[in-house]
């Protein structure tokens, strides 16, 4: 009976664990849930995260997660350059470090996700997440 109980427990916390890795679209604390400029925000993200999964898959791989879990249809169809830059200042603390957890939460694979934080789609992301704030 006990090492029944002990395999409950270990598949419980297993499950949790799984459910775990792909994180949720983080809003910004600075702004107001309503605020157009959140919403904004969520969709350049998500954007990223379809514009990743398309990439996965056209080079036959797969992220270890969903990176768009619970990510709005509208960002599926906005596009996001997400090819690396040649000139690219490196993540900081703050919001692009965030950021670039964020990514390797939802499940994409490292290199993709370096790739990533050199890209147009990245930074863009970061300049209106900053300019969002400051309007605040």
């Amino acid at each position: 009976m006990i090492p029944l109980k002990t395999s409950c427990i270990a598949a419980s916390a297993f499950l949790l664990i799984g459910c775990a890795q792909t994180s949720a679209i983080a809003v910004d604390p600075a702004l107001p849930a309503d605020d157009p400029r959140q919403k904004a925000l969520v969709v350049s993200e998500c954007a990223i995260y379809f514009a990743a999964v398309a990439k996965l898959e056209q080079d036959g791989r797969r992220a270890a997660g969903d990176p768009t879990r619970n990510c709005p249809p509208e960002a599926r169809s906005r596009p996001a350059d997400i090819n690396p830059m040649v000139s690219v200042p490196s993540v900081t603390q703050g919001y692009p470090q965030t950021l670039y957890q964020r990514m390797s939460a939802r499940g994409l694979p490292q290199d993709l996700v370096d790739d990533i934080a050199k890209s147009n789609a990245f930074w863009n992301l970061v300049a209106q997440r900053d300019s969002s704030i400051a309007d605040f």
